[in-house]
């Protein structure tokens, strides 16, 4: 991966950090799941998204946690990301974050796609409302969509075909979020969900967890 903001060096530190069976997400595959979240149609509240990204999704898991205090810290990068990420989106110079693979100096735009259609999936009802919008915006959904399918190997574009668009896949990629972007301002606004404040006191067992998960701490994070 090439040089990275400070913030993101440390929250790849702290998702690396987390339990293996965990499955936390990669650097990549977060930031394409973050422009998913932020362009998507639907507002998406953090509460309903942050545990995917730690792998905190299945209510059976182990504790990922070890303590409040390590929840806080790590939401706070993910949505110092998340809040970055928003403001690039604004000014209109979003660069997606990818792996290179440095054997062959090759952009690993695949893992990035996965993070993003992960976010398409907690609302694909409402991405249909792109189809009824112009002509280019569609066109950057569908683009979009066709990565994720030449990614899984369900595309049944020539190989030609799909050569061509692997290999400009990355300046793709941030040119069509750019368009969804546009869109989704000029149809919703821009405001997007507040960084969540840290506790001005501890949490208790019987208050909210600060994970965002809406369960008690004593039943999320303070299981530990």
């Amino acid at each position: 991966m090439p040089s990275i903001p400070r913030h993101l060096k440390q929250l790849e530190k702290a998702l690396a950090g987390l339990p293996d069976d965990s499955e936390p997400m990669l650097i990549s595959e977060l930031d394409g799941f973050l422009a998913g979240i932020l362009v998507c149609p639907d507002l998406i509240m953090p509460s309903e998204w942050l545990p995917l990204v730690w792998g905190g999704g299945d209510d059976d898991a182990a504790p990922v946690f070890e303590s409040t205090k390590h929840a806080e810290k790590l939401i706070g990068l993910i949505m110092q990301h998340y809040n970055a990420t928003a403001n690039d989106l604004q000014r209109g110079r979003f660069a997606p974050v990818f792996d290179i693979d440095t054997r062959h100096d090759d952009v690993l735009w695949e893992i990035w796609i996965d993070g993003f259609e992960t976010a398409m999936r907690l609302r694909p009802q409402s991405w249909v409302e792109i189809a009824e919008s112009d002509e280019e915006t569609r066109a950057a959904l569908a683009g979009l969509i066709t990565l994720a399918e030449v990614n899984r190997g369900d595309s049944s574009l020539a190989e030609a075909k799909i050569h061509d668009l692997t290999e400009n896949a990355p300046d793709l990629i941030a040119y069509w979020i750019a368009i969804l972007n546009a869109w989704r301002i000029s149809q919703h606004g821009v405001s997007q969900p507040a960084t969540p404040t840290r506790p001005s006191r501890k949490v208790g067992r019987n208050d909210p967890c600060p994970c965002g998960s809406g369960k008690k701490y004593k039943k999320c994070c303070g299981l530990n």
